[in-house]
């Protein structure tokens, strides 16, 4: 069977079941509203006795009842999050990463709807809802185990900010819904800790790096001391080590089609912006191959300050993070800094770069030391002297591209890394907010006329944060409260974008 979204159109399926109606609608819906928003906190005849509990890695801190377990586990682009009680009747579980679907809950749901399928052959989706964005997913299920029977779950499924997280409820069959106020009071309570979206893998590594000074004293940089290098050009080089880490300074001359070169040993291609100068380049050569880019950064400051210097063409730079296969098939991540020259010719072009990359599950804990060993990458000053004075005047674009340039920018490129991990953890954080509140059936308003003073309303009433003041019953509970001031006549504006929360809640 399947359900359609109210185009009438057939939407793609979940384990043969289509995603349909919006989120909302599902507390709309609810015969009961507190059970289902998941608001619990001393409303309760049964509060279970919890206890706090940290996971194993420090991903995670949460509370649970006391004879439960938990276990935490690092997966492929993801950690997996277990809770269950002492006979195993009943579990909590959650899955958090980086979102890999481009915002799309409905692909998130599918790969661990699909790997409980691969041990569940009669597994069962229903009442699948989703939101008008496609950004959070909501749906029940049931399937059939060896050992403890007919189950059945509730999941939840959120993106944003490139982040994303897959939850969900399990029990015994027709028992869920007794259990459902604590399992969801368990579940709004995982707190994840600066850090558990920002690596798949160990902690940051930051190496001893020692000076290496090509043979021709054109240019040095310093490297990991039991590093290899090969040399390949004046300032151009490859340093790498057996485990698949490296550092390249390089550069390649193209020719464009108008020549109408047959059979060309140098590569032929109208001219490219560096993250597709280097994916072309690297399937031409083979050295680097399934290039697929995660993130371009173009940086006009620095092209417009090498064409103070370059004035043949025009100069496009840019910075950019990738996954691809090394020669040798390694599953591999790499950061570029980018140089494309243009001719005003049109017959050729060049493209310049400083690539690093590593395994792609070790790349981000080797960032630390990939960028002290970028920012010092320098040409030897005598040396440019020495070469320019013999009249090759392209030296000094070179000369002014990386070691003015990268020298630079050397703290720029730390910075921005630094920044990437402290985004990830500001996402984290915002993704945590609406994933609770989601859960719990709570929702923030902004009142303008009061300054910006925030309101809170959950299944109870609605609350004034910064008075204490606080407004019972319908219409201030969480289902029936529209943003109507309860004591002013202003629609209040909802807390529903991450500019909002991180200027009204943070």
């Amino acid at each position: 069977m399947g359900i359609r979204e109210k185009t009438g159109k057939p939407v793609e399926t979940v384990s043969a079941i289509a995603i349909s109606v919006l989120v909302a609608a599902f507390f709309l819906s609810c015969a009961n509203v507190q059970e289902r928003a998941g608001v619990f906190l001393g409303k309760t005849t049964t509060k279970p006795q919890m206890k706090k509990y940290v996971t194993k890695d420090a991903s995670f801190v949460l509370y649970m009842p006391g004879d439960w377990r938990c276990s935490e586990a690092e997966r492929e682009g993801y950690r997996e999050l277990e809770l269950s009680d002492a006979n195993g009747d009943y579990e909590v579980v959650a899955y958090f990463g980086r979102d890999f679907s481009g915002g799309d809950a409905v692909a998130v749901a599918k790969q661990f709807i699909a790997i409980l399928g691969r041990d569940h052959s009669d597994l069962q989706i229903a009442d699948a809802k989703v939101s008008a964005e496609k950004n959070r997913l909501v749906f029940d299920g049931t399937y059939s185990d060896p050992q403890e029977g007919a189950r059945e779950f509730r999941s939840w499924a959120s993106v944003g900010n490139d982040n994303f997280i897959c939850s969900r409820i399990v029990g015994p069959s027709g028992k869920l819904e007794s259990k459902k106020k604590e399992l969801l009071t368990i579940l709004s309570n995982v707190q994840a800790m600066k850090g558990a979206f920002e690596y798949s893998g160990p902690a940051p590594v930051q190496e001893s790096l020692s000076t290496y000074r090509l043979s021709d004293g054109s240019c040095s940089f310093k490297m990991p001391q039991d590093w290899k290098v090969q040399e390949i050009g004046k300032t151009q080089f490859v340093a790498y080590d057996a485990e698949g880490y490296s550092f390249t300074s390089a550069n390649a001359d193209c020719v464009t089609p108008v020549l109408g070169l047959q059979n060309s040993p140098i590569p032929v291609s109208d001219y490219l912006v560096p993250h597709e100068a280097l994916k072309f380049l690297g399937e031409q050569s083979g050295l680097l191959t399934k290039m697929n880019v995660i993130e371009v950064n173009n940086r006009p400051e620095i092209a417009q300050a090498i064409g103070h210097v370059y004035t043949v063409g025009k100069v496009t730079v840019e910075d950019f993070l990738y996954t691809c296969r090394t020669k040798e098939g390694l599953a591999a991540k790499g950061y570029t800094l980018g140089f494309s020259f243009d001719t005003r010719l049109g017959t050729n072009w060049s493209f310049r770069h400083l690539t690093v990359i590593a395994p792609e599950d070790k790349f981000d804990a080797y960032t630390p030391t990939f960028a002290a060993m970028m920012g010092s990458y320098t040409i030897d000053q005598e040396w440019a002297r020495n070469y320019v004075a013999q009249g090759q005047a392209r030296l000094r674009q070179m000369q002014q591209q990386t070691s003015e340039l990268v020298a630079r920018n050397s703290q720029e490129i730390h910075d921005m890394m630094n920044a990437a991990y402290q985004e990830r953890q500001t996402s984290q954080d915002y993704i945590d907010y609406q994933r609770t509140s989601y859960i719990r059936g709570e929702q923030d308003w902004v009142s303008d006329m009061e300054g910006g003073t925030v309101y809170h309303t959950d299944s109870w009433g609605t609350k004034n944060t910064a008075t204490g003041e606080n407004f019972e019953g319908q219409p201030y509970n969480y289902v029936n409260f529209t943003g109507q001031n309860p004591k002013y006549n202003e629609q209040m504006t909802s807390i529903d974008s991450r500019q909002l929360w991180e200027q009204h809640v943070r």
